[in-house]
């Protein structure tokens, strides 16, 4: 149930400030410290091309023979560590490549705050800081939408110029917080390169986050908070205002997954961007809404990659192309999983912490705005 509030709120500029900052102390929530992997790669885009000049880290998982790539965006209190080996088995079993993106601030971009120091990799390029609206270095330990967006738009970047993987064949996966950048990189990878993506997948997707807001803390409180990530307008500007250049690829194809018991952004934000894209005419929306999914713990295999197959199949690939090997089913974040047990039971103690919410936080409102 959604609480009634009907609190007057007359708004100035400090109290935008401060819904400003308060948005981004609860919203980016970055759990503790970098990590190792083999499979983390640094890419920079030369200077004077889109996200070019700065050095950026990302999880990549190649297979070989891959027909799909995935570009994966975490939700707000994960790093790579903590998807890393559920990815590896979506991965397997669709025999896809997925490249998973870091935020700025996030794991290998975490600005220490222990002994162990981390070394940041050089900045050669100015950017734009969200939060003081001035120009400056982009700097990779601090977390904003701008600087979220143009890792998000270098990942795309990577995928179709260095790896040279059509467009046509990648997926953007975005779960939870994750869900507002999928959705306005594929928005912007058309509008501004005519880059069509071959689907867009959204995992616990919110209509904004002032929505969310306004679930908890009352429609009057969530004029504090600023229009970041809006999946609604996003959508329907994708769906309406389309580049005469793209009008035949118009609609592009899009899951949601929103389970009935999440808790955290609550179902009715997935059914309301579902119902949205149908009312828009989309031909190619599908929405899998399993009944005892919550925000953090899903069946990895039957709610999300028999859903993905399924997706891929119908909108991407031949049939054939989509056939995966069997499995055995372990307990993680996404839910159980896989077939990478000796690996997985390594990582699961950590995940487990990183899926329920805190990270040493005791606020209510900490635990309800856009966890991870």
């Amino acid at each position: 149930l959604k609480p009634n509030c009907t609190v007057p709120c007359v708004l100035s500029h400090a109290s935008v400030s401060m819904g400003d900052t308060l948005a981004k102390a609860v919203l980016f929530q970055a759990p503790g410290g970098p990590f190792q992997s083999g499979n983390i790669i640094w890419d920079e885009r030369p200077v004077g091309t889109p996200e070019g000049g700065v050095r950026r880290p990302f999880l990549w998982l190649p297979r070989p023979n891959a027909s799909i790539t995935i570009i994966y965006f975490h939700g707000n209190a994960e790093d790579l560590m903590d998807v890393e080996t559920d990815l590896q088995e979506i991965s397997y079993q669709l025999r896809a490549n997925i490249l998973a993106v870091e935020y700025p601030g996030y794991g290998l971009l975490r600005r220490s705050e222990t002994k162990h120091k981390q070394v940041q990799p050089p900045v050669k390029s100015d950017g734009w800081s969200f939060a003081m609206c001035t120009r400056g270095p982009e700097n990779p330990s601090e977390t904003t939408i701008e600087g979220i967006d143009k890792a998000a738009a270098h990942a795309l970047a990577y995928v179709i110029t260095t790896q040279g993987i059509p467009g046509s064949q990648v997926i953007l996966f975005g779960r939870s917080l994750g869900s507002g950048v999928a959705l306005r990189l594929a928005k912007h990878a058309r509008d501004r390169f005519h880059w069509s993506v071959g689907g867009v997948v959204l995992q616990c997707p919110y209509i904004s986050i002032r929505q969310i807001v306004s679930d908890y803390a009352c429609t009057a409180s969530s004029f504090l908070i600023p229009s970041y990530y809006d999946n609604l307008a996003t959508l329907q500007s994708l769906c309406e205002d389309v580049p005469a250049a793209m009008e035949n690829r118009r609609w592009i194809p899009l899951l949601i997954l929103h389970g009935e018991q999440d808790e955290i952004v609550w179902p009715y934000h997935g059914h309301t961007l579902h119902t949205e894209a149908l009312r828009l005419g989309h031909p190619s929306i599908e929405a899998v809404f399993p009944p005892d999914a919550t925000h953090n713990r899903w069946d990895l295999h039957e709610d999300i990659i028999a859903s993905l197959r399924s997706f891929i199949r119908r909108h991407l690939l031949r049939p054939s192309a989509a056939s995966s090997p069997s499995h055995h089913p372990h307990e993680g974040c996404f839910g159980p999983a896989s077939v990478l047990s000796g690996a997985y039971q390594a990582a699961h103690a950590r995940r487990s912490s990183a899926c329920m919410f805190g990270f040493g936080s005791s606020s209510a409102l900490d635990e309800v705005l856009i966890p991870g």
